[in-house]
This record gives C-alpha cells, structure tokens and sequence, in this order.
C-alpha cells in the first residue's frame, strides 16, 4: 500500500436500482433526480465530509439534452444539496464519459489541484432518444465504420 499522500481513492460508491427498459420503475423519474439521490446517498453515508470542502462533482454523460442538457452535473449538485460555491461539470466521452469523469477527479488529485471530488454518471436511454437531433456529417461515412460514433447509435 502506498503512503503518498497525493494518492486518489475511491472511498465509497453508490448506484441506483436496475430498471427495466422504457417501462420500468424509473420511466417517470428524471436523469437528474436519479443522479441526485445517488450523491444525496453518498452524502448521507459519509457525514464526516463537509459538503462545503468538495471541490468538485464530475458527471459524466452522453446526450447532453433535455433533461440532461447544459450542465447536468451542476443541476444535480443543486438539486442534492450541495452548497452553491461546489464547481460542477459534465464529460462526454461517449460510454467511457463517466470513467473519464473518475480520471479527471484522480489525475486533480494527484496533481494537488483538490482533494475530494464526488463522480459519477447518468444516461436515461428509456427518456432520450439517442438519435434524435442526430445529424453526422455524410462525408464521415466514406471514411469512418458507423461503429465509431456514439454506442447509442451503434
């Protein structure tokens, strides 16, 4: 086990129940109230944190429209609780968006540019059409397997 003290460690997680697809238990709740109740959860379990010492929560996510859209990660740091000084952002990196999340919050870390970071991720395929507003550009196709753009449309 290492002792440096820049070292990133995950020190607890949280997730929302399985839902079946476009019928399922979450079909009437937002993106942004599920992601919501998992940092109010994370929050709750770790009392020892100050919310106010958070530097920042990193969301990832795909379709940034809708109910997902602008800075999602921002709505769902307001709508947990946090205090309104907590910087949030949203990644895109496709299905690796919210991995890239966890990356950027390590990489702050171990540069010393924080220390407590909440991440996570969001995607409500059964509410957002994946393909919807949609419009690559024709020439990539000469070029470029269909299977490089995003998986939702794959």
């Amino acid at each position: 086990m290492s002792t440096n003290p820049r070292d990133a460690v995950i020190v607890d997680f949280a997730r929302t129940a399985m839902g079946r697809s476009k019928n399922g238990c979450f079909r009437n709740t937002r993106a942004d109230e599920l992601s919501a109740e998992v940092v109010k959860g994370l929050m709750a379990r770790n009392t020892a944190v100050d919310p106010a010492s958070i530097d920042d929560l990193i969301w990832g996510c795909v379709m940034q429209r809708e109910e997902q859209g602008f800075n999602l990660a921002r709505f769902v740091g307001l709508s947990a609780g946090l205090p309104h000084e907590v910087p949030a952002q949203t990644v895109n990196r496709l299905c690796g968006s919210s991995m890239s999340a966890m990356h950027t919050a390590a990489a702050n870390i171990m540069a010393g540019i924080g220390d407590v970071y909440i991440v996570g991720g969001v995607e409500h395929m059964g509410h957002l059409d994946m393909n919807k507003g949609v419009d690559p550009n024709p020439e990539l196709g000469l070029s470029v397997a269909k299977a490089a753009g995003s998986m939702g449309m794959t």
